[in-house]
């Protein structure tokens, strides 16, 4: 009997003594929470991570050019496929609406766009920073207000919790910082994607005529600009009221169709379009 008593308290304790290490070996294989392919490496976090631990465990430079990165999401990417299909559609029904009404200029712009949609480089980024910027239309002149922005760079993470958000759970890609080489802006229009180098004395306007849209559209009076940011704003480029704005470093100049003559149900279409382009790949 005390041999037997002896033997199970033994057995007991071992198995005691075996917890922590099973403990320990679960934990060690614990199924990340979150995983970031950046390029040909994977990174793992078993707890809930902010993107500034990304940026350290990565072993990011803080003065690398931040604006070209991107956090992309599966969350996001079917959001903007569903968006995508859905201005496709769009612009097919303008294009026979067009047709309709006598406008073949703007059917042709419609039909344009529609085959060039598919194969923009469009990708699913989360809006992960903070921009500020002077909005006259909202806030005194001279205050800057903060908006959403497509990245968020080492020190500005490091800085403000707000642009240090908590990844989501599951599997992102993490396009990290990269430099885009000599100043260019991508023109998007119906004539088709071109990109064109520039310097700091250059306009809109002027890149505009070089890329040869005031010989396709004389009475071209005004386009959005996108930045890095993800963020558009509007400028005019006519030749009797010019606003003589410098093209946004790396982003793009998008020419907007001419919907003036439609109806009401028309009149967003360039916003759907410029949304879409926000999440251009500033990589490719």
């Amino acid at each position: 009997m005390k041999t037997t008593l002896l033997s199970l308290t033994i057995a007991a304790w071992s198995v005691l003594a075996a917890v922590p290490s099973a403990l320990a070996q679960q934990a060690n294989e614990a199924e990340p929470v979150t995983q970031v392919i950046i390029e040909q490496n994977l990174l793992g976090f078993t707890q809930p991570t902010r993107l500034l631990n990304l940026y350290q465990a990565a072993e990011l430079a803080p003065n690398a050019y931040w604006p070209s990165s991107r956090l992309i999401s599966a969350e996001q990417t079917e959001k903007l496929k569903q968006r995508r299909n859905y201005v496709l559609g769009q612009l097919s029904e303008l294009e026979q609406s067009a047709i309709i009404e006598g406008d073949n200029a703007l059917a042709q712009a419609a039909a344009a766009y529609a085959e060039q949609l598919p194969s923009w480089p469009l990708i699913g980024a989360e809006w992960v920073g903070l921009t500020k910027i002077d909005d006259r239309l909202e806030v005194q002149s001279g205050v800057q207000v903060e908006r959403p922005s497509l990245y968020s760079s080492f020190n500005d993470a490091a800085a403000n919790l707000q642009a240090n958000p908590q990844l989501p759970a599951g599997t992102l890609q993490l396009l990290p910082p990269k430099n885009l080489g000599d100043w260019q802006v991508t023109v998007v229009s119906p004539l088709g994607v071109q990109q064109v180098a520039f310097d700091s004395y250059a306009t809109v306007r002027g890149i505009l005529k070089e890329a040869g849209l005031f010989a396709a559209d004389y009475d071209l009076a005004e386009v959005t600009l996108i930045s890095l940011t993800g963020l558009s704003s509007r400028t005019t480029v006519a030749y009797y009221n010019d606003a003589k704005a410098m093209p946004p470093v790396h982003g793009i100049i998008f020419v907007d169709l001419d919907v003036s003559a439609m109806d009401a149900k028309w009149q967003r279409i360039n916003a759907q379009l410029g949304a879409l382009l926000s999440y251009w790949n500033p990589q490719s």
